[in-house]
């Protein structure tokens, strides 16, 4: 699978991929925040009796502080929070670039671009893995 590289915005992947791999560097109100997000976008397409009960259990999360962190849009506030995971934890952070292309990959293990296709695997951890096939077959 290859992502359209005419699509590629550094800074729309680099915010999905801290909130993809390093969402444990969240602090407790980003965390709620983010419950609140996705309870009210998950209820906006239920039923009637299924948002409710969404709205009810993680909308309730919705006390000033949430309220506040969300004030300028769900966007902004995942960008605030990235750059506040990249200052506060950078040390913790590893951005995987693609040696090729130089976009940013799916996660901080990945060893394959799905923007370029290109594929830095050792080849010795082909050999396992094809080793590791045949094992188990």
């Amino acid at each position: 699978m290859s992502y359209q590289a005419d699509n590629y915005d550094d800074d729309a992947e680099l915010t999905a991929y801290i909130w993809h791999n390093y969402r444990h560097l969240l602090t407790n109100l980003e965390s709620l925040a983010d419950k609140a997000v996705m309870a009210e976008q998950k209820a906006q397409s239920s039923s009637e009796r299924m948002a409710k009960v969404l709205r009810e259990r993680w909308g309730g999360q919705n006390g000033s502080r949430v309220v506040e962190a969300l004030k300028d849009g769900h966007e902004v506030f995942r960008k605030r929070v990235r750059e506040r995971v990249l200052e506060s934890s950078g040390d913790d952070v590893f951005i995987n670039r693609c040696p090729s292309c130089q976009r940013i990959v799916a996660t901080p293990k990945a060893q394959q671009c799905l923007w370029c296709g290109h594929d830095w695997h050792k080849k010795g951890s082909e050999k396992l893995a094809q080793w590791n096939k045949t094992k188990i077959t």
